[in-house]
């Protein structure tokens, strides 16, 4: 969630994590979607954002961006288990270009190329702005593909927060997934956006989306990334930036 008013990705929690955190998601207006992987995105939940379901919404009408999957995923679900025609009219999806920067809400937001889902016809990440702060979103990604982080390393001034993938933990780089990131190419990408000015001391970095199938305890990952200046995050972790 980015302020109270952006949220990335849809997963099968989702309602959970709202409730758990006390906030609403009739409040939400602008949904971003990085891929359709039924962890990231489960267009069943709409059903819910009405009728009986849902009230006094802030925003009557959500908007959700991503790939083309996004929207074909949505209409396909849809066509097995039809949606109430209320709830369908205020949903509007909309494709995103990578690299093409767009305006949603208050965000500047510029869709990247992520190293993830390579079935799908392109997986997202995000480089969102406010005109304060800027946040770079790497998740789910492995390191950037080299014409991604030239887009990446463009930039006027540093990012104030880098959000990365740590699915792959303490495999080593070479026998790990290329779909994926490790906790040592995390340090390799923090040292690499140092180098060419992309970010600075003062840019947060934070490491998330940790399976417990490569990872052992969030306390000793903690431990792990503390010499290199990375943050581990856990469910209802929140920053500032």
């Amino acid at each position: 969630m980015i302020n109270d008013d952006l949220l990335i990705d849809l997963p099968a929690d989702t309602h959970m994590h709202f409730a758990m955190n006390n906030m609403n998601l009739g409040d939400i207006e602008n949904l971003l979607i990085t891929h359709t992987h039924a962890d990231h995105y489960c267009p069943n939940l709409f059903e819910l954002r009405g009728g009986v379901y849902a009230h006094n919404l802030k925003y009557k009408k959500m908007h959700v961006y991503g790939n083309a999957d996004v929207k074909t995923k949505f209409e396909g679900y849809y066509e097995v288990f039809p949606i109430a025609q209320e709830i369908r009219d205020n949903i509007e999806i909309h494709e995103l270009e990578p690299l093409k920067k767009v305006h949603i809400g208050k965000y500047d937001v510029t869709p990247l190329y992520a190293h993830h889902a390579m079935g799908q016809q392109v997986s997202l990440n995000y480089i969102i702005e406010d005109g304060k702060s800027s946040l770079l979103y790497l998740i789910d990604s492995g390191l950037p593909y080299p014409e991604t982080f030239e887009r990446i390393a463009a930039v006027k001034k540093p990012y104030d927060c880098v959000v990365m993938d740590g699915t792959m933990g303490y495999v080593e780089p070479e026998v790990g997934y290329e779909g994926h990131m490790c906790f040592k190419e995390n340090i390799a990408l923090k040292e690499k956006l140092l180098s060419c000015g992309a970010a600075d001391e003062h840019t947060k970095f934070i490491v998330t989306h940790i399976t417990h199938n490569h990872a052992t305890s969030h306390e000793e990952a903690v431990k792990y990334f503390k010499p290199h200046g990375i943050e581990v995050a856990y469910d209802g972790y929140k920053t500032e930036f």
